[in-house]
């Protein structure tokens, strides 16, 4: 499954294909990190909406899954 995410760029050009449906109220920072931090994010999302749809072929009913539980012991 592969996803992908169009932002049109700071300031908009005539002829551009993709438009803001709310564009920003200020212009962002100029902070390396921050689109290192939602590249982050973005994976990290796309790989749990991944997990979830691989989860009903682990476990088929919800016994399924509280019995793959590791047992309580104890000390």
């Amino acid at each position: 499954m592969a996803s992908a995410v169009v932002v049109p760029g700071p300031i908009p050009l005539s002829g551009d294909r993709y438009q803001w449906l709310r564009a920003p109220m200020r212009r962002p920072e100029a902070n390396p990190l921050r689109p290192v931090a939602l590249a982050t994010a973005l994976v990290a999302s796309a790989e749990l909406l991944a997990r979830i749809d691989r989860f009903d072929e682990r476990y088929p009913t919800p016994y399924a899954a509280v019995a793959a539980l590791p047992e309580e012991t104890d000390h």
